[in-house]
């Protein structure tokens, strides 16, 4: 896809949203509401500014005979969208000042997307050469991107957020162990100065046991292994 088709698939997404916005009902329950598609709106205008400064001002700014246009083209943005992001802040959007202020601020952005397609898209397609064209649309994808990534952070995966969770809880479980062990620092069950920690039941058993069989066969009477008759 060119970089003229990719700014054709913008305006026609923006003109979609303008359409839909006031038409829309507003509310905590509605998926489309007028809110979230002025959002949408606003969201898609600077990704497209982005794309299209980085893309093609870039180059024409810099050229006599497109100069102005861009120049002009770009104060024409920022008015527009002040006027969108004061409307996207206002708590009451179902009123007919709201509409009226709209309609006000979208008019503008017709006017723009009308000037950007039939006299700076003309003007590009002369003054720039076909590789320039093609570098006009690899960077007006990634400036794209980019604005709505910035607008729009992508939280961490959730098979991230679990990893981390399995990380830091094996670190403490290791911790633990070696703590237990008396790597790191000893424990109660550890050796302390030099003597051996308190016999514990099991311990104590097999200890008296074991010096009741010394007794029983001293070590120079050792235990025959003949059978007993």
């Amino acid at each position: 896809m060119d970089v003229w088709q990719l700014i054709g698939r913008d305006h026609a997404n923006i003109e979609h949203l303008i359409h839909d916005a006031p038409r829309a009902l507003n509310g905590p329950g509605v998926v489309r509401s007028r809110e979230r598609l002025l959002d949408h709106l606003v969201d898609a205008l600077e990704a497209h500014a982005q794309a299209v400064s980085v893309g093609l001002y870039a180059p024409l700014g810099r050229l006599p005979q497109t100069r102005r246009l861009v120049d002009e083209l770009s104060d024409g943005h920022r008015a527009f969208i002040g006027q969108l992001s004061d409307l996207a802040r206002r708590r009451r959007k179902t009123s007919e000042g709201w509409l009226n202020d709209f309609e006000d601020a979208t008019y503008l952005v017709d006017q723009h997307l009308h000037r950007l397609k039939h006299e700076l898209l003309p003007a590009a397609r002369t003054l720039l050469s076909d590789r320039q064209a093609d570098d006009a649309a690899r960077a007006f994808v990634q400036a794209r991107r980019w604005a709505l990534q910035a607008r729009h952070p992508e939280p961490a995966p959730r098979s991230e957020l679990d990893l981390k969770v399995i990380v830091c809880t094996l670190a403490v479980g290791v911790g633990y162990l070696l703590w237990q062990s008396g790597f790191l620092g000893g424990s109660s069950r550890t050796r302390a100065k030099g003597r051996p920690a308190a016999d514990g039941p099991v311990r104590r058993r097999e200890r008296m046991l074991d010096e009741g069989l010394e007794d029983t066969f001293p070590a120079s009477d050792p235990i025959s292994a003949q059978r007993f008759t």
